[in-house]
């Protein structure tokens, strides 16, 4: 074990893992850090597919594909990469084939595409494709994996503006630092500063608020796209509805079982989410409810229980049967589609700084992801930001020996604390490790606790689909007031974002300025370096 490898990846989802494996064919070393269990990510959970033209789908084409994600994008999508992004997705999809991925072999419809091209592993493609990444990584001895590993903040060379490595807790509170040429941030999104949210609760946008710190820019951060059909327990437990389920033909109907979305746009249940988003708000205030139904009992019995059999399997358990019942669901925050502003191979604006996955900001979605275009991204922009990585790779490296004291301490702090754990799966079961927060007295827990839900209920009243100028500046002056942590910067990042698009376009809809307007279509960009000038940027793409 050392403390120098060629790169870091911070984040243990399919766009991280994806890349170590690339990474590591080519000889690299790689230290992968994963905040919580190495599976415990929006990646395992991901129902939906790849979005992607296939030979096997003659009807299709790419340039429908890029027309139907441009057209998403309201305007900001950098058109380069969408090509670039879209032309190559069937390579890499048949990369993961090879790897094992069994893709079932009908092509399905989501909403605002003109074709069925959504690949899918029943309803739980997410966990298909993560099994034989984290197969093949875990079995590659360049590859260190890391568990119950937070990354506290990036390490600067004391000459330049160069990012040199990453200072991380382990699960005991104990901090060290690891040393590498590229540092990948793919720490997924932000949702979990919500409320109601579609994603694991470690995801708190901790990626963007570290790159930020260290100089890099944010993109278009006020762009949160909510999923409008999500299962909420009675146990407070949020369970997505994949967006196939009403691609397939189930409906939506308010609380008084009549068919509403109809009313709100000519596409319906499949208009894009930021319109059923909401088209639900506005029917269950509507009809003073806290939910809506979607109405799969019209759909073949059968073909619900072999389709969609984790869907099924999970309403059964809390008590709903997907064939006879009416489901209630609602809107919650699914995905960060602005992020860390990165180029078209993941490079950022800060040296020796990268970004992936969710946690970039590449220009692919614009202001509004096209379903199932993510998981593509993810696929495709590993194989991108390999190539610059390997490109940016010093010809001359430090050895281990430069840094012998360092690595002594290092190694003591693992034998000490036994945290950082080599994995390595040989079967089919995924591994978990303890809470990473174990080690926090119950005062830190719980006061960080009560920030978190400080931040979220202020998010959800402020920050969801609809937005004010008024409310989202009584937000900031909130949000500045509560204590220093990762998850408020963030969260103010987002509310300042938000509050510099005097506009509605794609997920952010602004009441106060409902119109889209041509002098907004540009990026909002944010920086600490513009803050301290009191001057946000605003590009043109």
């Amino acid at each position: 074990m050392k403390n120098r490898y060629n790169t870091i990846i911070v984040g243990s989802g399919i766009a991280g893992l994806n890349l170590a494996r690339k990474l590591a064919q080519a000889g690299q070393t790689i230290f992968i850090a994963s905040k919580e269990a190495v599976t415990e990510g929006s990646s395992k959970y991901a129902q939906g597919g790849v979005a992607v033209v296939s030979p096997l789908n003659p009807e299709d084409s790419i340039e429908n594909h890029i027309e139907d994600t441009i057209k998403s994008g309201k305007g900001l999508c950098r058109e380069e990469v969408v090509k670039s992004v879209l032309e190559e997705g069937w390579t890499r999809v048949n990369e993961l084939i090879k790897l094992g991925v069994d893709f079932d072999s009908q092509f399905n419809l989501e909403g605002s595409h003109s074709y069925k091209r959504i690949m899918h592993v029943g309803d739980a493609t997410g966990r298909a494709v993560m099994k034989p990444l984290l197969d093949n990584v875990s079995r590659n001895e360049n590859v260190f994996i890391s568990q119950g590993t937070e990354a506290v903040s990036l390490i600067k060379k004391a000459k330049d503006a160069e990012i040199s490595g990453v200072r991380f807790s382990n699960v005991n509170g104990d901090e060290f630092d690891i040393y590498a040429d590229a540092v990948v941030l793919a720490t997924g999104g932000l949702a979990a500063l919500y409320q109601d949210y579609t994603c694991p609760s470690i995801l708190t946008g901790d990626g963007i608020a570290l790159a930020y710190d260290a100089g890099a820019k944010i993109e278009n951060l006020e762009f949160v796209q909510f999923h409008p059909t999500v299962f909420k327990t009675k146990d407070g437990f949020n369970f997505l509805i994949s967006e196939t389920l009403r691609g397939a033909g189930a409906k939506l109907k308010n609380i008084k079982k009549e068919n509403f979305a109809e009313k709100y746009h000519p596409d319906a249940e499949l208009a894009t989410r930021d319109i059923v988003s909401r088209a639900i708000f506005s029917e269950m205030k509507n009809t003073d409810s806290e939910f809506v139904y979607l109405d799969a009992t019209g759909l073949d019995s059968e073909y619900l229980k072999t389709k969609f059999p984790n869907i099924y399997a999970f309403c059964l358990k809390k008590g709903f049967d997907l064939t006879k019942d009416l489901l209630p669901v609602r809107p919650a925050a699914h995905y960060s589609i602005g992020g860390i502003k990165t180029d078209e191979t993941g490079r950022s604006n800060v040296p020796g700084l990268y970004a992936l996955g969710e946690a970039a900001s590449t220009g692919l979605h614009g202001a509004n992801r096209l379903a199932s275009n993510s998981l593509l991204e993810c696929i495709v922009m590993a194989e991108h930001l390999s190539q610059a990585i390997l490109e940016d790779e010093p010809k001359q490296r430090l050895s281990d020996s430069d840094d012998e004291q360092q690595l002594q301490e290092f190694e003591a702090q693992i034998e000490k604390s036994k945290t950082l754990l080599e994995f390595n799966t040989l079967n089919d079961e995924f591994y978990y490790c303890s809470d990473y927060f174990v080690a926090v007295s119950y005062k830190e827990r719980q006061s960080y606790k009560e920030c978190l839900e400080q931040i979220q209920q202020v998010m959800t009243k402020n920050l969801s689909p609809e937005r004010r100028q008024k409310s989202l500046q009584s937000c900031i002056k909130f949000l500045e007031s509560l204590e220093d942590c990762r998850e408020k910067t963030t969260a103010i990042l987002v509310a300042r974002s938000a509050l510099q698009r005097k506009e509605s376009r794609g997920v952010h809809f602004r009441v106060d300025s409902p119109r889209t307007q041509k002098s907004f279509e540009r990026s909002t960009i944010l920086s600490k370096d513009a803050l301290a000038k009191r001057s946000p940027i605003l590009i043109k793409n």
